[in-house]
């Protein structure tokens, strides 16, 4: 998977960009706030339909200019296809285009993959286990849209629940209604349990064998699901869906004192271990650093498996930050194989990568090609 050009209109600090990039490698240089990161936050947005850095998509559009596109020509299974996604501000609309048709998002989403490391992919080890299911979910959408299905529809019968336990508290126990969303939620809630300790467990032996690289063998990584209804791996679906209502029953008098659903999946957790010992807890920054490196390297891996190409990976201002050894880590296990956008502020650092590539100024919202030989 390729991306040939990027093209953007009214998208942050650019009123139009037509950009043609190297099919390896893309270095974006220039001082802070100057647009670097806006240009992988497009690619992005193509790829996923939203920012990862912002919820107020209004913040999108250039001022003072009423919508926003950001567009991406591909090459993918040996075709060309134009992607292109608009936001309108004064209808808080998006629309999604495929070589100049409209077609819904369902239809849309995985036609590009990306893989983004950022600063702030630390909080995914250190942060809270919301932010943690947040990660695993965006991997999983990635490469099943029935997994977004389910995921969407789980939220919503969360909510009805939650409504119903706050409105009513200790009025609804043992009632016929409850039971019936009791039911809808062990259903719904097993589908996503399943297929996240799946995911996670083909994510895990990924990571671990990059981690086991990165540390010279000297650390041990484990990735491990964490579920608030068994101890133990449950393997079938159906058994899921058992321990799940089981567990709802359980704790239904707790729930309606509360008001609030205390089982289930949107409150399950990933435990990372180094040598055993809580990642969260106890790894240094450093660790924690080399950790999520082998978590990207992982994901591109487990995109490569399951869509049959290489997914496009964006840095932002990570490279800069990584020592020698994992800069030489990241380099070979992407160099000629992984389309890769990579900002900093500088060029120092990126001299590593043999292969040739492009460099480019970015100087408030406008982007030069650095001919390395003039």
């Amino acid at each position: 998977m390729r991306v040939e050009t990027l093209f953007l209109r009214n998208f942050r600090n650019y009123h139009y960009l037509e950009l043609d990039l190297d099919p390896n490698l893309n270095i974006f240089v220039g001082a802070n706030a100057q647009g670097k990161t806006n240009l992988l936050e497009s690619l992005f947005f193509v790829a996923t339909g939203r920012s990862f850095r912002t919820k107020s998509e209004e913040e999108l559009v250039l001022w003072g200019k009423e919508s926003c596109a950001a567009g991406a020509r591909i090459l993918h299974n040996r075709q060309s296809e134009k992607l292109y996604v608009t936001y309108q501000l004064e209808q808080r609309k998006k629309q999604y285009f495929s070589n100049g048709l409209e077609v819904k998002k369902s239809a849309f989403s995985g036609r590009l993959h990306v893989v983004l490391f950022t600063p702030e992919d630390l909080t995914v080890v250190k942060g809270s286990p919301q932010t943690r299911r947040k990660y695993l979910d965006e991997i999983i959408c990635r490469i099943s849209p029935l997994y977004a299905y389910s995921l969407s529809r789980y939220q919503h019968i969360l909510r009805q629940r939650n409504q119903l336990l706050k409105t009513y508290r200790e009025k609804i126990i043992a009632s016929a209604e409850l039971a019936s969303w009791n039911i809808q939620l062990a259903r719904e809630g097993a589908k996503l349990i399943a297929k996240r300790q799946f995911v996670l467990h083909r994510l895990g032996l990924l990571a671990r064998l990059s981690h086991r690289k990165l540390t010279g063998r000297e650390e041990s990584l484990a990735v491990n699901y964490q579920t608030n209804i068994a101890k133990e791996i449950l393997p079938k679906t159906d058994m899921i869906e058992q321990a799940l209502l089981q567990a709802l029953r359980e704790n239904e008098k707790k729930e309606c004192r509360v008001g609030q659903t205390l089982i289930g999946p949107h409150r399950d957790d990933i435990n990372f271990t180094l040598n055993n010992k809580n990642a969260r807890l106890y790894a240094s920054q450093g660790q924690q650093r080399t950790l999520i490196l082998a978590l990207k390297m992982a994901e591109i891996e487990l995109i490569k498996s399951e869509c049959g190409e290489f997914p496009i990976l964006l840095l932002d201002d990570v490279f800069s930050e990584l020592d020698e050894r994992r800069r030489h880590f990241v380099i070979e296990n992407i160099e000629g194989k992984v389309q890769t956008l990579i900002t900093g502020t500088t060029a120092e650092g990126m001299n590593a990568f043999k292969k040739a590539g492009k460099i480019f100024m970015v100087q408030r919202g406008e982007v030069k090609y650095i001919d390395p030989h003039r």
